[in-house]
């Protein structure tokens, strides 16, 4: 009995501590935003020459590289960097969720904005930090002149991909949450990302296709311009069925679903004569294609308890088969 009270005791007092540190953890990441700026004001209030030293920098296209990196300009490169990082970090996440969340807009061009945003944040931090180096921006000429000859050599797929990744953002073929179907591969688009795209499957597995796959390959994107899409429910009644009284059940099952769409109105085809029975199709829009699989099963339950009711049959393969007796021939 001691021992059950002991390990009471201490479950609760686990329980206490975690609690405790959980919301230590949640203050700090709320206030350390503020920590960090405040390090920056004070840092700049104390060195003012290092902004005119960066804007100098960033301006300046011609002169001599520095006489080297310091230790000084590597820990004011350091500090700068992270807390940029952060400061960027939490000002994408505001954007994301607080800014651009009260704003009636696409989910795409979200997205979009979010991402040209995060780029051009990016290139800032980095070229600043550079610049604290005191790397000017006209010694990068000769780093990019060694990527171009890296790039001719074996970095296409990688700039093909992030071109393409560009591409996808501006021309938005597909964007996150659609359901595609890319290269016989389908699913939910989650992330578009610098070199591929993650596209979620029904199975929960996760695809990451390449952006130049997209562009040149095939894309079917049921929802791009709308939710709106077409549930399909085909049927086989009997020989002899009245078939003006198939269409006329099959209509009203439709229209009975609220998730079907009055306009268009549903309607019913008549496919063809098969072997086993007459093949029709029951066709309606739906305001929610993500969902038309579920759409489709509740309309063949409904539709095969209104059979029933009705006493029309839905006939099974069958096939007649005749034997000939060769001995009564003879």
């Amino acid at each position: 009995m001691l021992i059950e009270k002991t390990k009471q005791v201490r479950t609760a007092l686990n329980g206490r501590v975690k609690a405790k540190m959980a919301k230590a953890a949640q203050l700090t990441n709320k206030y350390l935003l503020f920590l960090i700026a405040g390090i920056l004001i004070l840092y700049i209030y104390f060195y003012p020459e290092m902004l005119t030293k960066m804007w100098t920098d960033l301006r300046s296209y011609s002169g001599e590289a520095g006489s080297g990196i310091t230790f000084e300009a590597l820990f004011q490169a350091i500090l700068f960097f992270l807390c940029a990082t952060y400061i960027m970090r939490r000002f994408k996440s505001i954007l994301e969720n607080y800014l651009l969340a009260k704003l009636k807009m696409d989910i795409g061009v979200k997205h979009t904005i979010v991402t040209l945003v995060n780029y051009g944040i990016w290139i800032f931090i980095s070229l600043m930090t550079l610049s604290i180096l005191g790397i000017r921006l006209k010694n990068l000429a000769i780093v990019f002149g060694a990527l171009s000859v890296g790039i001719g050599f074996g970095l296409q797929n990688i700039v093909n991909n992030f071109v393409s990744g560009i591409i996808i953002l501006f021309e938005r073929p597909i964007k996150e949450g659609d359901w595609v179907v890319i290269n016989n591969q389908e699913g939910i688009v989650r992330h578009i990302r610098i070199r591929a795209t993650e596209l979620e499957t029904f199975d929960n597995a996760s695809i990451l296709i390449p952006n130049a796959d997209i562009l040149s390959g095939q894309v079917i994107n049921w929802t791009h311009a709308n939710l709106n899409g077409r549930v399909v429910v085909p049927v086989s009644v009997a020989y002899g069925t009245d078939l003006e009284k198939v269409r006329y059940i099959l209509t009203n099952v439709a229209k009975a679903d609220s998730r079907i769409l009055p306009d268009p109105a549903p309607y019913v085809w008549i496919m063809k004569f098969a072997d086993s029975g007459i093949d029709v199709e029951l066709r309606g829009v739906t305001g929610d294609v993500m969902n038309k699989g579920s759409i489709r099963s509740d309309l063949m339950v409904q539709i095969s308890k209104v059979f029933e009711k009705e006493g029309i049959e839905i006939p099974f393969p069958q096939q007649v088969v005749y034997l000939k007796n060769d001995d009564q021939n003879n």
